[in-house]
């Protein structure tokens, strides 16, 4: 049956219900109902297609409307206005494919259908969610000037129809026409991501080795992982022609018909190169075993045959001993299963890493995609729209985004927008996030901002996402000029009345330097960086700066210190921190003081033995003094005290004498060494501390409670306040490393590396020290 056969009928009846006017001079919204078009046979029951049955369902509407001037509202968001001349157009807002304000209107019919696999076949949407068939709607923008009269313009349109499932539909779209889908189904991508930033804060979960060891994993910069996500959610997909020849083609997200609670996005993650991800494995037991995974091989196997010499006895006994493996070799006939069993155990914890990490960081992308806004916006050729036409209809985005991305289809499309970036290829990723997002962030001089997104279902239920963001170029420090912290909340399903406690949280901080010649000294400032924030104890510091010594003075080298505070960390940290402990704080901001080469200030250790009280006496006679006062002592009075527990502390006496000099009288003239220095840059630290404080109470009783999610906004503002110098953001990372000791996880529940990129070479080396439950 030819479709333009089966709707013979449906030009003259329909025509005759539009208004006799212009389309310029009236607005409309006709309304039929499907079934009595379908019972005297205008509809065809079933129209049967390459590939689907369509129904038309006799409870829906059909309707017609038309678009005419600015003002006039698409719920599909594919006619809207042109942003206003010189804003910038944000990612998240819809961007409309046909603009209103010319001499050109639209006229457009829309229907819904049932879709139910033709022949025996099978849809990827409808069979991935168990269902034989779904809903659709499909809708049809059809351009005409504003004095064309409407009924007759509906009648030539409605001779001709386009449901978009067929392909040979696209060759019909006229210049400014545009044809939707609408559908609840399993939407699928793909992503290109750097190998190496997927474990820029992930080498916690690979750590099977014993506490206190280091682990350092080498990897290319360029190697990438090419992975395929699939989710079930609402989505529509436009095809509209900008110009003669080209198809512009864009997905979004739509309201929602999920009801369910709980339900979630469903995301899966499966890798296209399943072999790429296992050539990894020998970096990964490399870096687990502090050794080439080959010699271990050869060491276990002479281990079996008995021919180990005495050194490489020795060697393998200490890679047994890291591994928590038998180090005494008295069960040679089980050493060789225990090893490969090992492999098999790190083997499939790398799979998981690697698809917990996309999996996590695409939801958060995903979600933080307001409704109606792209995931992907491309202008191609229609010969391109025409081979992908098929693949794109099943929800399948896979075969055109790898067929964009390949070099040799360079410059014949426009990519507008995918995941809220500008490339296929998702390199330099930070904290939560697949994309450069947050990396490019970094690039401004000042930025906080807060994003909230809200998508609602057809009941009414929401579904929501918070996402505060500080980033910073401080140049107080000298090499570590630039900072980012993400606090994160999101929900995975919909609620009636979204709580506080319906959100999963994250919170991800990242120190970043980059030089073109790295001295040895800003070597050691950045080693400093990640001893502070518990990424290394001090023993290792000292092997990773030998490890990197010889880059010094030779090459462009980039660095990044992370924590990131998972949800279910994080829900063990809050409940630590309800009061203000001053102890507590003297400790971190202690640690938090710069490094130099003085004996006082070498360590992390040893700054907290010498600062410790010197804050927490000036903590104290600030509170003490009332809130009456800015929250700071006079820099003068600051170097009285440091002088004063120099002198009378014999702890500090011993490690500080060649100090006392400096700090004993505040200079002023801009330095950033001295106590005192310290306090007049960076003021307010005592008032910081406590609204650090106050937004974790909230967040607790938030929680607690389930509270509206609006409160995270004022958390956000709280905490943020401990991060909005690059001293006091120092002092946070120490405070949440301490802090975390004590907590059942212990430290190794907070990812935390330190990665260097070498520009040469093109190598990345990622560093941490293995810390588990209450064990440091």
């Amino acid at each position: 049956m030819k479709v333009i056969e089966a709707l013979v009928k449906l030009p003259d009846e329909l025509a005759s219900k539009i208004p006799d006017v212009k389309l310029q001079e009236q607005d409309i919204r006709v309304t039929v109902a499907q079934e009595s078009y379908t019972r005297e046979n205008i509809l065809p029951p079933k129209l049967s297609l390459a590939d689907f049955t369509l129904s038309f369902e006799a409870t829906a509407e059909a309707t017609v409307r038309n678009f005419n001037s600015p003002g006039d509202v698409d719920e599909n968001g594919v006619v809207g206005e042109p942003a206003p001349a010189g804003a910038p157009q944000a990612s998240t807002t819809p961007r409309p494919q046909l603009l209103l304000g010319g001499d050109t209107g639209w006229m457009r019919y829309q229907a819904t259908a049932r879709i139910k696999a033709a022949g025996g076949g099978s849809l990827s949407f409808v069979s991935a969610n168990g269902k034989s068939e779904l809903s659709a709607t499909l809708s049809d923008y059809r351009a005409h000037p504003l004095g064309r009269n409407m009924r007759e313009a509906a009648r030539e349109d409605l001779a001709k129809p386009r449901l978009l499932a067929l392909s040979t539909d696209l060759t019909k779209l006229g210049t400014g026409d545009a044809m939707a889908w609408q559908v609840r189904g399993m939407l699928e991508t793909g992503l290109d991501l750097g190998w190496s930033d997927l474990f820029t804060t992930n080498l916690a979960d690979l750590a099977y080795v014993r506490n206190s060891e280091l682990i350092q994993l080498k990897s290319s910069v360029a190697a990438l992982v090419r992975a395929r996500i699939s989710l079930t959610d609402d989505y529509q997909l436009v095809f509209s022609r900008p110009s003669p020849g080209r198809i512009q083609l864009t997905v979004r997200k739509a309201k929602s018909h999920e009801a369910a609670a709980g339900a979630g996005l469903g995301i899966q993650v499966a890798f296209a190169e399943p072999e790429a991800v296992k050539q990894r494995l020998h970096e990964v037991l490399t870096a687990l075993t502090g050794q080439a995974e080959a010699k271990v091989e050869e060491w276990v196997d002479k281990a079996i045959r008995k021919v180990l010499s005495p050194e490489e006895e020795a060697l393998l006994r200490a890679v047994l001993e890291r591994l928590g493996l038998d180090p005494q070799l008295t069960r040679l006939e089980h050493l060789k299963q225990e090893w490969e069993d090992f492999k098999k155990k790190v083997e499939g914890a790398l799979e998981k890493v690697v698809k917990t990490k996309v999996a996590a960081s695409f939801q958060h992308e995903y979600l933080r995609i307001s409704e109606s806004s792209s995931l992907l916006e491309v202008e191609l050729d229609e010969a391109t729209a025409l081979r992908f036409h098929g693949s794109l209809l099943r929800g399948s985005l896979v075969d055109l985004v790898a067929h964009l991305r390949d070099p040799a289809n360079a410059g014949t499309f426009t990519l507008k927008n995918y995941l809220n970036t500008a490339s296929f290829t998702l390199q330099n990723t930070v904290g939560f996030s697949l994309s450069l997002g947050s990396f490019e962030v970094l690039k401004s001089r000042n930025s906080l901002k807060q994003t909230w997104v809200s998508q609602e279902n057809t009941e009414g239920a929401r579904r929501q996402s918070f996402l505060g963001q500080r980033a910073y170029e401080d140049a107080w420090m000298g090499h570590r000029n630039r900072w980012v912290v993400d606090f994160q909340a999101d929900m995975e399903s919909f609620s009636a009345a979204p709580a506080a406690s319906d959100f999963r949280y994250g919170l991800h901080f990242l120190l970043w330097g980059q030089k073109k010649k790295l001295t040895r000294e800003e070597l050691q400032q950045a080693v400093d960086d990640a001893v502070v924030w518990g990424v290394l104890d001090a023993n290792d510091a000292l092997t990773v700066t030998s490890t990197l010594e010889a880059h010094v003075g030779k090459t462009d080298v980039a660095t990044q210190v992370e924590l990131k505070v998972a949800d279910d960390m994080l829900r063990d940290l809050v409940p630590w921190l309800q009061t203000f402990d001053v102890k507590l704080f003297s400790r971190a901001l202690a640690r938090a003081m710069p490094w130099s080469p003085q004996t006082a200030r070498v360590s992390a250790e040893f700054r907290k033995l010498v600062y410790a009280p010197i804050w927490e006496l000036y903590l104290t006679e600030v509170l003490n003094k009332g809130s009456i006062l800015s929250g700071d002592l006079s820099p003068t009075r600051a170097a009285e005290i440091a002088a004063w527990v120099i002198t009378k502390d014999p702890t500090v006496k011993q490690l500080a004498s060649d100090l006392l000099l400096r700090e004993k009288t505040w200079q002023g003239g801009g330095g950033n060494f001295t106590f005192a220095d310290i306090t007049e840059k960076n003021r307010n630290t005592l008032g910081k501390c406590r609204r650090f404080i106050d937004g974790m109470v909230r967040l607790n009783r938030s929680i607690e409670e389930s509270r509206s999610g609006e409160e995270l906004r004022t958390v956000f503002s709280d905490m943020e306040s401990l991060w909005n110098t690059g001293f006091h953001l120092r002092t946070a990372g120490a405070l949440l490393a301490e802090v975390a000791r004590g907590t059942p996880r212990g430290l190794g529940g907070i990812e935390r590396t330190f990665t260097v990129r070498i520009a040469d070479s093109q190598e990345q080396l990622v560093f941490s020290t293995a810390w588990g439950p209450k064990s440091q």
